[in-house]
């Protein structure tokens, strides 16, 4: 991983909450609560720019990592039809014993500027040997 690219802005975006979005992810998640779970998780940060941007900028190599950890803060639920902005990011790169750790931040907020979720995506790389 690139030690040096901690605090770059992967992207910023603004993206509406889509309704026929919210129900394709109430299908695939197929429960009684589907609907409601759909409006707190439709967003993996690290993606929304695609999988290679993360990569390329992080100096991920994809061989020797492993997705060690995802966290969600919400303020509240995504509203359908609503505009938000989306900004992933990455927090933090370091090194730990043989291994390096990347952190991914993702921040949504609604068009008044108000929180509505964060993210935190932790992405570890065993060393090579």
């Amino acid at each position: 991983m690139n030690l040096s690219t901690k605090g770059e802005t992967l992207i910023e975006v603004r993206q509406r909450v889509e309704p026929v979005k919210l129900a394709e992810v109430a299908a695939a998640i197929g429960t009684e609560s589907a609907g409601e779970t759909a409006r707190l998780t439709l967003y993996f940060g690290p993606t929304v720019a695609g999988e290679q941007l993360l990569v390329d900028r992080l100096g991920l190599d994809l061989s020797r990592a492993l997705l060690a950890g995802q966290s969600y803060e919400w303020q509240r639920p995504f509203e359908p039809q609503e505009t938000v902005t989306i900004r992933v990011f990455i927090d933090d790169v370091y090194e730990k014993g043989s291994n390096t750790f990347g952190v991914v931040a993702t921040e949504i907020r609604d068009d008044s500027g108000d929180l509505v979720q964060q993210q935190r995506t932790t992405f570890i790389e065993a060393t090579a040997k």
